[in-house]
């Protein structure tokens, strides 16, 4: 099990929005064949294992990380190719996540002669937590990425922010995009900067990234990068109902889609923007900038995961503070706590994983 959940890291950066999913088969206490679900629309982890092996897998056990599908989508279900193969014994990693799906695949092959075994460990739901995350609540996994000197600030006193950390880091965000498959701005990030908002620099191609701005007053331009590239990778735009007055019409010729959602206090209404996006399939969503952005989703506790790069440079009290807008604690015990899960140098700068301290025991923790 631990070669297939390593098999599934592979998909990383590819299979968004599908879950990562490794398989290996074993037979007469050799591997066969191996295999792991890269990208939407690819084999799925137990077919790449069964025609890795290359031969008859009559009387193999197949260890598999997630609960096999067991309906037709873009592929095949897998369970009809397992049966097929012949495989005797199954062992999964976790059952699947989707309280419609749990277990039914399990039952479809036990009641196939197959002995199925079903670890349902925690190690597996970790290494899928945006999946899991999506089918328990139908909103994406929000993982908040953050830039930022050490004293705090994603900016001089000048709004210079060309670059706050090194290019190793950067880089490693660019990864982060992959895995989410989508990612978040507020407006003053694209006026600022015009970004592209794309996962570059990769060893694999991941799939087009899906690239989300919060407008309320609907301000971004048709000439914008983001408008100009929209045909090539999708771009929604949230925005109030009030502000339409025609300007989006010049945005959807650009293939823009705008979004109306209603405000909530200073700005849009964030848990609108979520449902509104796991309406669409977005299992994963990586929230980049601003400062008030990501202010907005740590004071509505909408924040599953949060990523801070700490560049060792100090900008003063002047610069822009990586946190900024609604949040606003009068007392320290009210301020949101978040617990430490990783620590890594990259590059010239320091990496720190953390977790909502109230969801630790969710996202963090694995048995085995």
């Amino acid at each position: 099990m631990d070669r297939a959940r390593g098999l599934a890291e592979r998909g990383r950066y590819t299979a968004a929005p599908n879950p990562l999913v490794g398989s290996v088969v074993v037979w007469d206490g050799e591997v066969v064949g191996e295999g792991w679900h890269a990208r939407a629309g690819g084999d799925h982890a137990e077919v790449a294992a069964l025609k890795a092996n290359g031969s008859s897998a009559s009387g193999a056990t197949m260890y598999v990380t997630l609960e096999p599908c067991n309906h037709h989508g873009r592929t095949p279900p897998c369970t009809d190719a397992i049966v097929d193969a012949g495989i005797e014994r199954l062992v999964v990693g976790h059952l699947d996540p989707d309280p419609r799906m749990r277990g039914k695949s399990v039952e479809i092959l036990r009641h196939a002669g197959l002995e199925v075994e079903v670890l349902d460990d925690g190690l597996f739901e970790r290494q899928n937590e945006q999946f899991f995350h999506y089918m328990r609540t139908g909103r994406p996994f929000v993982h908040l990425k953050l830039a930022a000197s050490l004293d705090g600030r994603i900016a001089t006193r000048t709004r210079d922010s060309r670059w706050v950390t090194g290019e190793a880091a950067r880089q490693r965000a660019h990864l982060l995009r992959a895995e989410a498959g989508a990612v978040l701005v507020g407006v003053g990030t694209v006026r600022a900067d015009d970004p592209l908002l794309t996962a570059r620099g990769l060893p694999d191609t991941p799939p087009a990234m899906t690239r989300v701005v919060l407008d309320p007053r609907l301000t971004t331009s048709a000439e914008s990068r983001l408008a100009r590239t929209a045909h090539e990778s999708p771009v929604l735009i949230f925005a109030e109902e009030a502000s339409l007055d025609g300007r989006e019409h010049a945005l959807a010729e650009r293939g823009v889609e705008v979004v109306t959602v209603p405000r909530s206090g200073g700005g849009l209404d964030l848990g609108s923007v979520l449902d509104e996006l796991g309406r669409r399939g977005i299992k994963g969503l990586f929230v980049e900038g601003g400062g008030e952005t990501a202010s907005g989703f740590v004071a509505a506790g909408l924040v599953d995961k949060m990523t801070v790069f700490y560049a060792p440079k100090l900008l003063g009290p002047e610069g822009v503070p990586m946190i900024g807008g609604p949040l606003s604690p009068g007392l320290v015990a009210d301020a949101p706590r978040f617990s430490v899960s990783g620590v890594e140098q990259v590059g010239e700068d320091v990496e720190i994983t953390f977790y909502p301290e109230n969801r630790e025991e969710e996202h963090v923790h694995g048995t085995g």
